[in-house]
């Protein structure tokens, strides 16, 4: 994962996460990142340096399998997660509340 200017030149670069496939941000500009293949969501700041393992499937009630999309309301501090709903990438997809406060 990485960013870039409007050269094309890389800024700033985060490579321990498999299969990133959604990214959000809040005010403070602090990056949350969906690491599909690992399961689990992650906190990077602005300059995509890890801060901490926001969730992961082994301290979360309910399994993150699969993670997809995430939204983030930053009003309520409210993460929106879309997931498989089983270990199996191929099941049906369900939506978790986290409350990160």
């Amino acid at each position: 994962m990485s960013e870039v200017d409007i050269r094309g030149r890389t800024l700033a670069t985060f490579t321990d996460v498999k299969s990133p496939c959604h990214l959000s941000s809040d005010s403070e500009g602090h990056v949350m990142a969906v690491d599909s293949d690992n399961h689990r969501i992650l906190l990077l700041s602005s300059q995509l340096q890890l801060q901490r393992i926001l969730i992961d499937n082994t301290d979360f009630i309910v399994k993150l399998w699969w993670p997809k999309q995430l939204s983030y309301n930053e009003l309520t501090s409210q993460l929106y997660v879309v997931h498989s709903s089983s270990e199996e990438w191929s099941q049906s997809d369900v939506i978790s509340l986290l409350n990160l406060r």
